[in-house]
């Protein structure tokens, strides 16, 4: 039996659709007055908190957009932008919401698990060691772009729908009470959704509270509600079911996690689907007749070998408790171990076998690297910089700043240097896929030693090299083992070109300081959908362009993007940093909005004087040394 029989041919389908869509449109309109500005708070809540739902989940599916953020941040801004300029026009599709979420969704979730991922690498040439392995050839190249390119349009439409819902609400009122209204629902979304995050809820629970603010609006009529209750079933049911039994997923407030079981080896740490680390049992008893084992072992203890037995030892990036634990067994008296991710600690808490996190000379502390190294009054025999590369960005809207870009910087280093003892020295391992990146840790650690070159040594584990500079670093208090060879030579070579990270310039990942090209090419193809949706969804918005508001929303999102990443700088690169920038500007913004509703309108003779010198005074805190505030 066809669907023409049934009566079901794709005309007849739009039709009762657009119906169902024309109902809830009505619905939406009749809303009592003394309602509205709890719509409008309410819807704009959702499109935030939506926002940096399906931010976080594009990341946790592929590491790829861990480093390419801004392509699912843009696409929100295009799809809300595109909606709150359709807010005069039916019908009003927020019936469509969840339907369109969850396709994304299952979509990628279903890519994350099939064959195809393992084409989607890093497709930017210029960042040699940008922590995962490159795109390798035109298909692939090809493949990784385009499905950037499907996702960014996908998730665009995704947010029209929110954008029409909020801004048909907000031509009801006086344009700045609905605004002043918006913003109060951007504040609530920002403050639900970081709670979840501290909370380290899983994205089933994120769906769920996003369902709930939906129904609010759809409740009246089971032919819009169904359509929502159905569309967030399915994708609780994919999402909730286990993929392996011997996978234990963790959604910490910066990344997802996962803690990989094995009968043939050690327990292993993933970070948004992608090898992070291993925990590992090295203790005497475990290591002494495997040859593998033994050469992990000198490989965290390497340090020890320069500084044994040191009373004060410093570990940043102390992740699951390897480099903790490797302490112990090599006499450290006290140990200060760091982490900014809680969710990794709490897992080598529970799960290394070593227990070290349990010692009662190991102080476990949840923070930055560089914040605690700054605030911090102890003076160190040693600090070790464990494998800290990060696979998270700061924030959606902070370029390619990372969690680390701030500790692997000259500065960062010198900091640190300035919490050793007399003859204290830093060890620094890092997994290098390229000498340029090798070459660039030398420089700057010669550069924060006041010319005293590193010396390097291969250690055979997870590529790792490791650099220790300091006093008293001639030679090896100890035997060297044979596992570990000096590779010094290979990074002093002057004719390998790389350009040192400073505060000014913290791109760790790339050797040389140039715009990449590859980033233009992933612009123009954004720029392009972009246009298409905009012609196509709202004709004739090019006859009110406003070249203030533009040049306006541009340095706003310039000088959102420069709070954050320099209050990470000064307090460290922590998800209570980002939420409180953010939560910030929005409170500015409300308290702008009721100056000009009181007030009226500024003159801009007024307002651009003050806005100058506003920036300028903002330019003068970039140098202010602020991380002696509490």
């Amino acid at each position: 039996m066809s669907l023409t029989t049934l009566g079901l041919d794709s005309a007849h389908v739009r039709s009762r659709v657009g119906s169902w869509l024309e109902q809830h449109t009505d619905t939406i309109d009749s809303l009592p007055d003394s309602y509205v500005g709890a719509g409008i708070a309410l819807a704009a809540g959702l499109g935030l908190y939506l926002e940096l739902m399906i931010i976080r989940l594009h990341s946790s599916y592929f590491q790829l957009f861990a480093y390419f953020k801004n392509v699912s941040l843009l696409s929100c801004f295009l799809g809300l932008g595109i909606g709150y300029a359709r807010g005069s026009k039916r019908p009003v599709p927020t019936p469509l919401i969840m339907p369109l979420f969850a396709f994304q969704i299952l979509l990628v979730y279903v890519t994350r698990h099939s064959p195809l991922a393992d084409s989607l690498q890093n497709p930017i040439s210029e960042q040699l060691a940008f922590g995962v392995g490159q795109t390798a050839g035109t298909k692939e190249t090809l493949i990784t772009y385009g499905f950037m390119a499907l996702i960014f349009a996908l998730n665009a439409l995704c947010f029209i729908p929110l954008g029409h819902l909020a801004s048909r609400l907000m031509v009801r009122r006086q344009a700045l009470a609905a605004y002043g209204w918006n913003l109060i629902g951007s504040l609530s979304g920002i403050f639900v959704f970081s709670l979840v995050s501290f909370m380290w809820a899983p994205p089933t629970i994120w769906i769920i509270l996003a369902t709930l603010g939906l129904i609010i609006f759809l409740r009246r009529h089971v032919t819009t509600l169904l359509p929502t209750l159905i569309a967030a079933g399915i994708v609780l049911v994919f999402l909730a079911r286990p993929i392996d039994l011997n996978r234990f997923d963790i959604y910490s407030p910066y990344q997802a996690m996962a803690l990989v079981l094995s009968k043939d080896g050690p327990p292993v740490l993933e970070t948004s689907n992608t090898y992070y680390q291993r925990i590992l049992d090295l203790s005497e008893e475990n290591v002494r007749n495997n040859a593998q084992l033994n050469k992990w072992s000198d490989y965290y203890s390497l340090p020890y070998f320069f500084k044994p037995k040191p009373k004060d030892v410093l570990i940043v990036g102390s992740g699951a408790g390897n480099d903790a634990a490797a302490a112990l067994r090599n006499g450290a008296g006290e140990i200060d171990a760091v982490e900014i991710d809680p969710a990794i600690l709490q897992f080598g808490k529970q799960y290394h076998p070593e227990s070290p996190y349990q010692a009662t000379s190991v102080n476990a502390i949840v923070d930055d690297a560089r914040a605690f190294i700054r605030h911090t009054d102890k003076q160190y025999d040693l600090i070790v910089y464990g494998l800290l590369d990060s696979h998270t960005l700061l924030s959606g809207s902070s370029g390619s700043i990372r969690l680390d870009s701030y500790v692997y910087t000259v500065e960062g280093l010198r900091d640190a240097r300035q919490k050793l003892k007399q003859d204290g020295a830093i060890s620094l391992t890092f997994s290098l896929i390229s000498d340029e990146l090798g070459r660039k840790l030398f420089v700057m650690l010669q550069d924060a030693f006041d010319g005293q070159s590193p010396v390097v040594y291969q250690a055979g584990y997870d590529g790792g090299y490791t650099f220790l500079d300091g006093g008293g670093l001639g030679k090896a208090s100890l035997p060297l083992p044979p596992t570990v060879k000096e590779v010094t030579a290979r990074f002093a070579d002057p004719t390998i070109y790389a350009d040192k990270s400073t505060d000014d310039w913290p791109f760790f990942y790339m050797p040389s300081r140039k715009y990449p090209a590859s980033y233009v090419v992933m612009i123009l193809v954004l720029l392009s959908i972009s246009v298409v949706f905009v012609r196509r969804l709202v004709p004739g918005s090019g006859a009110g362009f406003s070249v203030p508001a533009f040049f306006l929303g541009a340095g706003f999102m310039l000088l959102e993007t420069k709070a954050i990443t320099e209050l990470a700088l000064a307090f460290g690169s922590t998800w209570f940093v980002i939420s409180a920038v953010i939560t910030a500007i929005l409170i500015l913004a409300f308290l702008s909005n009721l100056v000009v509703m009181r007030f009226g309108n500024p003159l801009p003779l007024l307002t651009y004087p003050l806005l100058s010198v506003s920036l300028i005074a903002g330019l003068g805190l970039s140098f202010a040394y602020m991380s002696g505030l509490a």
